[in-house]
């Protein structure tokens, strides 16, 4: 399973193409490692919130007027599962599916980029590859271990033509999964999955800012981006997008 690139490079690493408005870059850079940890805490901690104990007081209507409380018995709690329930088992194999389609989106659109472009999108490719082979490492045998067709047949027209229509197209496609993850995030139960897709999620919301930085997308509209919302995203769903 690679293990390098984990995440997009800081400029150092990478510079942006020139042209490349350099407050979204730092836009991308800020509040993301915060936005991953909030999701993994709120994630994890909605299925395991125990119903908190009510107390209350009522007067009795005898002559003494002595009030009376009532205590509701001390709630359980149940600690969310840590591996994939089977309803996460199919939410996380079309989210392998997804990645490992965008991988192959990338290396389709990569020929036609320029210079400054081409390893750029190599590094976004490798992620989304690095992804889909973590989900199947974490689904095992359950894993479907292929690229969602129906997506390649939407974006592939996209992905071959010229450098401007590429990136717009891998920034639609950014942003529409991790408004898709974000989805996602309030459907798994087990831990596990959970942790895996909030790490994924913010990195592909930053792979999106800087894309849209590259095709004239605004700071207005890139901040949501930042923030954890996705406007004008589409959410892939199994549905709409079967993995066939």
């Amino acid at each position: 399973m690679p293990t390098e690139d984990r995440c997009v490079p800081e400029p150092a690493d990478a510079p942006p193409p020139s042209g490349d408005r350099p407050l979204s870059r730092r836009l991308a850079l800020s509040g993301l490692a915060a936005l991953a940890g909030s999701a993994v805490a709120a994630a994890v901690a909605s299925p395991a919130l125990a119903q908190t104990a009510t107390t209350g007081s009522a007067g009795t209507a005898g002559g003494a007027g002595t009030a009376t409380s009532t205590t509701a018995p001390a709630p359980t709690t149940t600690a969310p599962p840590k591996r994939p329930t089977p309803a996460d088992q199919g939410l996380l194999g079309f989210a392998q599916s997804l990645e490992l389609a965008a991988a192959q989106l990338y290396t389709q659109g990569i020929p036609s980029l320029s210079k400054d472009w081409q390893p750029i999108a190599a590094i976004f490719g490798r992620h989304h590859q690095a992804y889909g082979e973590q989900i199947g490492a974490l689904l095992g045998r359950r894993a479907p271990g292929v690229a969602n067709q129906t997506l390649l047949d939407q974006y592939g027209p996209k992905f071959s033509g010229g450098e401007q229509v590429i990136l717009a197209a891998a920034y639609e496609l950014e942003i529409s999964l991790a408004a898709s993850y974000t989805q996602m995030l309030g459907q798994l139960k087990g831990t596990d999955g959970i942790t895996l897709v909030a790490s994924v999620q913010p990195v592909e919301a930053r792979q999106a800012v800087v894309l849209g930085q590259a095709t004239n997308v605004s700071d207005e509209d890139l901040m949501p981006v930042v923030e954890g919302e996705e406007p004008g995203a589409t959410v892939f769903t199994l549905s709409q997008f079967p993995i066939i």
